[in-house]
């Protein structure tokens, strides 16, 4: 049987958010148009060829003080707002699930936990090439936000649901009181994780904030990216794959790492233990933010197994940071958030928190969808914290306006023209829409530094 005090309304347990996703393709096009080339002229003491040292001047975007304060508001705005309110929304969603989901057996509550989050993914994997098509907000704009954001609402509880009947079930198979047996579990679960090159894929808030943008709102990645159903059945035994033996293997690294913190840091002090993780939590987000800049520096210039070492390593310590800042924040939402009604406590921390990201447009970082591969992406790409949130704020308004003064500007009259230039004149209205067209559809993304 599932031990007791793992088991009652008040155990705590996390959740990864699809961090390790990437930016949209729309979003990386925006993302360019802050960050033009910058081409340093190339010195004679260069060790790299031509070909090369263009690559990598390529590659090298341009900085200023307006950029910095942008990634420092990104920063702040994640492990602030977005990394709380999720966490806070999965522990009163996991904990309503003791309250609701057969209470008076775990097993029997774990094993539908198992099969709702299970057969959920494998849903909403399956039929994301519907909502693509039917789903569109320049069809219809009202069906598409209601149908959008009772598709996160439900899949938000289909994503808890997976994560905890999986960790309840490895709870009641091995243990949670010893130490050992809990670091050989996590230890085999990350092994095979390196094996796979799915490392990526522990990362979590405030390591990602997942933007509510039409052009990817339903995407679901698997891991072999088998195109939908051309063919069927290596598609369906890829989804099964991401979801089932993927997905478990994440939800146990999360779990071990938990668990040992749970028996070594202040066990017998709950209050104390959640500062201590946060601390560390937190700690922790901060150095890895720190030296970000330098492992893009880094990746763009090695390759092979040597970059997939490298990046490995910063997955990790991305893992390490994230497990302590949800293990510190739910458990202190435990100890001080209406602890004498728990009921109350637990409805409120899955409703308010939806609302908040729902209107900050940014739900979909409550969600756990998609398998990544470790080390995958041109240059930096392979150790990129997709957190760009006010940037692509700004990057939207600006390229609201840049339209804007393209548009405003009319095309010269047909009597000024030259006659040599009279198809030019006829053809103006075609020029302003091919501008438009450039800036709507700007060139390949630059990637950030």
């Amino acid at each position: 049987m599932l031990p007791t005090d793992k088991g009652s309304l008040a155990a705590s347990r996390p959740q990864k958010s699809h961090c390790h996703g990437s930016v949209s393709v729309s979003d990386q096009q925006l993302l360019q148009h802050l960050h033009p080339v910058h081409m340093p002229p190339a010195h004679a003491h260069a060790t790299h060829s031509p070909a090369c040292e263009k690559r990598l001047e390529a590659e090298t975007p341009r900085r200023d003080l307006h950029e910095l304060l942008l990634e420092l508001l990104d920063m702040m705005l994640s492990c602030l707002v977005v990394a709380p309110c999720v966490i806070a929304y999965w522990r009163g969603t996991w904990e309503l699930m003791f309250v609701y989901l057969f209470p008076e057996s775990l097993p029997l509550s774990a094993m539908a936990s198992f099969l709702i989050g299970g057969l959920g993914h494998f849903f909403f994997t399956v039929t994301q090439n519907f909502f693509k098509e039917h789903i569109h907000p320049d069809r219809r704009r009202l069906t598409y936000y209601a149908v959008s954001r009772l598709y996160t609402a439900v899949f938000g509880i289909v994503c808890v649901n997976m994560w905890r009947g999986a960790w309840l079930l490895c709870d009641w198979l091995t243990s949670v009181d010893s130490l050992i047996i809990v670091s050989v579990v996590t230890g085999i679960a990350l092994i095979f994780l390196v094996a796979t090159r799915t490392l990526r894929n522990l990362g979590a808030a405030p390591y990602t904030v997942t933007m509510d943008h039409k052009s990817d709102y339903f995407e679901v990645d698997t891991m072999f990216k088998i195109p939908g159903f051309h063919q069927p059945g290596l598609y369906i035994l890829d989804t099964l794959f991401s979801v089932f033996v993927i997905g478990t293997l994440v939800v146990i690294a999360w779990r071990g790492v938990w668990g040992i913190f749970d028996l070594l840091l202040f066990p017998a002090d709950k209050a104390k233990s959640a500062w201590g993780s946060l601390l560390i939590g937190y700690l922790t987000v901060f150095v890895t933010f720190l030296i970000h800049p330098l492992m893009r520096y880094v990746c763009r210039r090695i390759s092979g197994i040597l970059k997939l070492i490298i990046c490995d390593i910063y997955y990790l310590m991305t893992f390490f940071g994230a497990v302590n800042a949800w293990r510190g924040i739910w458990n202190l939402l435990d100890v001080y958030l209406y602890p004498d009604n728990k009921l109350l406590s637990f409805w409120l921390t899955h409703i308010v928190p939806f609302l908040l990201l729902a209107a900050l447009k940014c739900a979909n970082s409550i969600l756990v969808r998609g398998v990544f591969i470790d080390a995958e992406g041109v240059g930096a790409d392979s150790v990129d914290i997709p957190i760009n949130y006010v940037r692509l704020h700004f990057l939207r308004e600006r390229r609201k306006k840049a339209g804007q003064q393209a548009t405003s500007q009319p095309p010269p009259p047909h009597y000024y023209l030259k006659p040599e230039h009279v198809s030019l004149g006829r053809n103006a209205e075609k020029d302003k829409e091919a501008q438009s067209s450039l800036i709507e559809k700007p060139h390949a993304a630059v990637q950030i530094v």
